[in-house]
């Protein structure tokens, strides 16, 4: 809800402000950035006091986040606060907060069950520009975001209560603490401790997976952010636009469930090298002529969305697989922290490039070949290292 909408009220939100739209693009960079400061901190306190918490006070706390945001001046320093305080009030919202719910109960089938529980946010990055641009038609970006505010609410409280209200009680301590979790795994299903966060950081691993989620990130979230933009300075209808974005979500839950049900068969550093080279290719194809077409254009928004979807499914995964359940919380919320500095910086780059050349052509040409080289670079991990059971969740 956050980034998606950001990304169709860029051009409203800059022209009341009489702002660039790097100037606008701070706000999904900052409010990035709290995510990246806030989530290492959660997972640490989730992984001592559980998730029910501090999941449930990011819920309410998100939603007030962005009433501030509109009623926002035109103050740079208002607009930056403000981002950055709803990004680390609003981090157990992300998938670092829910993700980690789901490595607790599941390890056969990780993979199935983070692409069913996170083709939310597909749908989300999906519906929300359309939404967003449907509401527009009828109100200013201010309003827009009032009612994006109660809606957060609600669905919040929805998702609070649904995921941490059916849990049988033989399975309720899987989200309470660490040394809880192990006890139950290792119980039940025999599963590996894994390394602390201190020992996670010393392993090259931890870092070829921060630089590449960083990157294709930060390329994937910056093509997105601008895609209504650049369809419009095309010359094709705001509509249109707003639809463009939006198919970059269908891409996002396409992946979803796909990646998830090869991650659970085939190695994934195969999957991701697949996944990345079709983004890669999503963002070459936006600098050819063939984009004014809209099925070419729609082709390349979904080929970005399968990159991005795939990286969402990657990260927890390969955590898990490379680094165990001991410190899940804390080393997936270490990672997701550095992944969101590449989202936070995405948007911002990719507005800088348009102030600069008059054209997203660079930056998509750029991001096009580092996608491509994170795909082959990621093969490098090696062999999985908590290997998964073959029975049960």
């Amino acid at each position: 809800m956050f980034l998606a909408v950001s990304g169709i009220v860029l051009k409203p939100m800059a022209s009341s402000f009489s702002w660039s739209r790097a100037d606008v693009a701070i706000l999904p960079m900052v409010g990035m950035l709290g995510v990246a400061i806030g989530a290492p901190f959660i997972g640490y306190v989730a992984d001592r006091k559980g998730w029910r918490k501090v999941t449930g006070v990011s819920i309410v706390l998100f939603p007030i986040g962005l009433l501030a945001l509109a009623a926002a001046p035109p103050s740079h320093a208002y607009i930056i606060a403000i981002a950055l305080l709803t990004g680390l009030a609003g981090a157990s919202t992300t998938a670092a907060g829910y993700v980690a719910v789901l490595a607790r109960v599941f390890d056969a089938r990780l993979g199935m069950a983070m692409g069913f529980a996170m083709i939310g946010i597909g749908v989300g990055t999906s519906a929300m520009p359309i939404i967003a641009g449907k509401l527009l038609q009828y109100m200013n970006w201010r309003e827009a975001y009032v009612c994006f505010s109660g809606i957060s609410l609600l669905m919040g409280v929805i998702a609070h209560r649904t995921i941490f209200g059916i849990l049988p009680a033989g399975h309720a301590k899987v989200v309470a603490t660490t040394r809880q979790t192990i006890s139950f795994a290792k119980g039940t299903e025999g599963l590996h401790a894994g390394c602390s966060l201190g020992q996670a950081v010393r392993s090259y691993r931890f870092w070829l997976i921060g630089v590449v989620v960083v990157i294709i990130f930060g390329s994937t979230l910056g093509a997105s952010v601008h895609m209504a933009s650049f369809a419009s300075d095309r010359g094709i209808s705001p509509m249109i636009a707003a639809q463009s974005a939006g198919l970059i979500g269908v891409g996002v839950a396409f992946a979803r469930i796909g990646v998830g049900f090869v991650l659970d068969r085939f190695f994934a550093p195969l999957v991701a090298l697949s996944a990345f080279l079709l983004g890669a290719g999503g963002l070459f194809l936006l600098t050819t002529e063939y984009v004014q077409s809209a099925w070419i254009l729609s082709l390349a928004a979904v080929l970005i969305g399968i990159a991005s979807g795939a990286e969402g499914d990657l990260l927890p995964f390969l955590t898990k697989k490379y680094f165990g359940i001991k410190a899940f919380g804390s080393i997936y919320g270490a990672l997701f922290a550095i992944a969101t500095i590449g989202g936070a910086a995405g948007p911002y780059l990719y507005g800088m490039s348009f102030d600069r050349f008059r054209s997203y052509i660079p930056i998509y040409e750029g991001s096009a070949f580092l996608c491509s080289v994170c795909g082959f670079s990621i093969l490098m991990l090696g062999r999985y290292k908590y290997a998964s059971v073959k029975a049960g969740r």
